[in-house]
């Protein structure tokens, strides 16, 4: 059941997804998104992007967006300032299980890895790879031992692609083999994404809020994924896409039309105001 409106929309603070929110499959925004989007900053609003790409692949977006300050990547495990080009905050997964995790590929060989670390991306099979470099970073490299290029060092994420259909059953077992470790989500339909233990986006937004000096009750998020459901709970009005999963719709204060109908600028529009 939804949480019934609000009775004040004082939104001071506006925290939106990229990929399957703001950013459809041919990696594009739409102009009615991008005009909403924009619209909020010009009513004084603060707009964050909150999304598990890297800062590097999260970079053109901002620029696009006009969103030049704190941003929450990483599924909420880095905060990064674009105004002062510094890291707010950040949480890192522990070497053993990063590669504990990268090991998997030698009994799954169609989930595909991606280790993160240091603003880069790495990934073993590079041909895999070749249609979704803008998915999972822009010019990930190409190495053969990906535990190996962590030498001896933390991780900042580990990701698998796999065909849709395997996602359920690798989301049981890679949760079942890292147990309290870390956070094991479903970023994307094809995504099975680990991270650092405290790095959620609901988590980072709350830290991001109170940073920024903003009440959670001022606060509205948009999101699809089972990632984004942590911040769209938080948030004092959150919002599911209508292509969203269950997860996060059943937290949403309210569900938006799909990105397909633009629903992001819809919501932003309703609730933030039109354009």
């Amino acid at each position: 059941m939804q949480r019934a409106y609000p009775v004040i929309h004082d939104i001071k603070l506006l925290a939106i997804d990229l990929d399957g929110t703001t950013v459809n499959h041919d990696i594009n925004i739409s102009p009615r998104v991008l005009a909403a989007v924009q619209a909020a900053l010009a009513k004084g609003v603060r707009v964050v992007i909150a999304t598990g790409r890297n800062v590097p692949s999260t970079r053109a977006f901002a620029e696009r967006f006009g969103v030049l300050g704190p941003t929450i990547c990483q599924q909420g495990g880095l905060i990064y300032d674009f105004a002062s080009e510094t890291t707010l905050h950040r949480i890192m997964l522990t070497h053993p299980l990063a590669c504990e995790l990268l090991a998997l590929e030698q009994l799954h060989p169609t989930w595909k890895p991606v280790l993160y670390q240091h603003d880069q991306v790495y990934v073993s099979d590079p041909g895999y790879f070749r249609h979704l470099d803008g998915l999972v970073g822009f010019d990930p490299q190409a190495v053969p031992d990906l535990c190996g290029v962590l030498a001896g060092e933390d991780a900042d994420k580990v990701l698998f692609t796999m065909n849709p259909a395997d996602v359920p059953e690798a989301l049981a077992i890679v949760r079942k083999l890292v147990g309290n470790r870390a956070n094991v989500v479903q970023s994307h339909a094809m995504f099975v994404e680990i991270n650092p233990l405290g790095a959620d986006k609901g988590t980072a937004l709350e830290w991001l809020a109170s940073y920024l000096h903003v009440p959670r009750a001022c606060v509205m998020a948009i999101g699809d994924q089972g990632n984004d459901a942590p911040m769209v709970a938080w948030a004092g009005l959150g919002v599911a896409m209508g292509n969203g999963n269950d997860q996060t719709k059943a937290v949403a204060t309210w569900v938006a039309p799909s990105i397909g109908d633009d629903g992001a600028a819809v919501a932003i529009e309703r609730y933030i105001g039109p354009i």
